[in-house]
């Protein structure tokens, strides 16, 4: 049974997005109570890879499209731009992930939907933004990582630079970004009743994620370079190689921990006594700690530093001793779904709201679409289409896939990368 009590429940979003940022963003929303409605071309969107089924080739579409119904609308014809203008006015949102101009040349963009429902919310997701010199180019996870210069911080010194915890995090970044704006958005158009545009770009975003940084860069001029596995100012915190493994470790009270670990007499050392000795002295108390925590299992720090003595700190897990860990258990971040009648497990809605009656968000998500599934009910239910009207969009999605096939190119809306091209379509 899908989700029916989300605070979100009665809000219906127009999902344009494909790939990561957009999809992810949509799905958030979803995961708290919405009706999404992913519309995708004929040909599905990029991430797509055909029927929807449990496979790692569909990694994408299974871990960032539940809770969506699927339709088929090729917007480049007139009858399936029309279907579309119809959704818009009985929705609130239409989400997606373009480049800059695309919407305005898709007609989809917030003053051309505003004159069908002038109470749309038009939220899009762009890899520089809607002004500037860049705003013509393609944009992924990794080129905002680069142009933000989180690149510049992430690694070892004396390497070369390193993806973001191997995530996808200027994409999620921009999801989360985009879909928090839409939720503000809502509670500005329940005052005003006026629907608005909305524009976040992985750039920026990725920039906000740096604050304390680039807050430190804006008062001294110096750059921080790549931070690698310490703290840049205390010892004691970050990663260490220990017997086993790694331990992670934020030591705020130094004194104690030292103590802990065999380095109690250090204290009297004119190089470690007071808090600013061991600031001036780091690097060389940072290397007395990791030569010490060495000497020990990863588990038997943890049991003495944070079971016994309630000290910050923590194993490295790998994805296998994530799915055992009992917090993580406990947590219930892990769902099983179903999708066609195969149960496969995944990553669920991190949302915990609740009243005095219960928990607001109630039912089990549901799989991922194939493309164009609830075309149909869509069309007939929602827009109380006929069935001449209903074969008349078919016929539009059937006439751009002959088209793309004898020319033997996909012509697809791209995330960031926006194709048809932002500069040349």
């Amino acid at each position: 049974m899908p989700i029916t009590k989300g605070p979100l429940h009665g809000i219906r979003v127009l999902d344009l997005t494909q790939a990561h940022a957009g999809p992810f963003g949509t799905m958030l929303l979803g995961d708290l109570g919405a009706e999404v409605i992913k519309i995708e071309p004929p040909k599905g969107e990029m991430m797509r890879g055909g029927e929807a089924k449990i496979s790692v080739s569909q990694s994408y579409l299974i871990g960032l499209n539940r809770n969506k119904k699927g339709l088929v609308l090729d917007l480049k014809s007139e009858t399936g731009k029309q279907a579309f203008y119809d959704l818009v006015k009985k929705s609130d949102i239409v989400y997606s992930n373009y480049r800059a101009g695309v919407p305005e040349r898709m007609g989809n963009d917030f003053d051309t939907l505003k004159k069908y429902n002038p109470g749309i919310i038009r939220c899009n997701i762009s890899g520089y933004g809607n002004t500037g010199p860049y705003i013509g180019f393609p944009s992924f996870d990794i080129i905002a990582c680069g142009h933000s210069g989180i690149l510049s911080i992430s690694g070892e010194p004396g390497h070369a630079p390193l993806i973001p915890g191997g995530i996808a995090l200027a994409d999620m970044v921009g999801g989360i970004f985009a879909t928090m704006s839409v939720l503000a958005a809502l509670i500005e158009r329940n005052k005003t009743g006026k629907g608005m545009p909305l524009e976040v770009n992985l750039l920026d975003g990725l920039l906000v994620m740096q604050q304390v940084m680039l807050q430190q860069y804006l008062l001294t001029g110096n750059e921080p370079g790549l931070q690698g596995r310490r703290h840049p100012i205390g010892a004691g915190y970050g990663i260490y190689d220990t017997i086993d493994g790694y331990l992670t470790i934020a030591s705020l009270d130094q004194e104690k921990v030292m103590s802990l670990i065999g380095l109690g007499e250090k204290l009297s050392d004119p190089l470690y006594k007071t808090p600013t000795d061991r600031i001036i002295n780091k690097d060389s108390l940072d290397r007395l700690f990791e030569d010490t925590l060495k000497k020990r299992t990863t588990d038997e720090w943890v049991k003495l530093l944070r079971d016994e003595n309630d000290i910050a700190c923590g194993p490295i897990l790998n994805f296998e001793q994530i799915l055992e860990d009992p917090q993580v258990a406990e947590n219930k971040i892990f769902v099983e779904m179903d999708l066609k009648g195969e149960k496969y497990k995944t990553v669920g809605s991190l949302f915990r709201l609740s009243n005095e009656d219960g928990d607001l968000i109630t039912g089990t998500p549901d799989a991922p679409a194939d493309l164009g599934e609830h075309t149909d009910l869509i069309l007939k239910t929602l827009l109380n289409y006929n069935d001449e009207e209903i074969s008349e969009v078919h016929k539009a999605n059937e006439g751009h896939v002959s088209v793309d096939r004898a020319a033997s190119k996909v012509t697809m809306v791209y995330e960031h990368a926006a194709i048809p091209d932002a500069r040349h379509s």
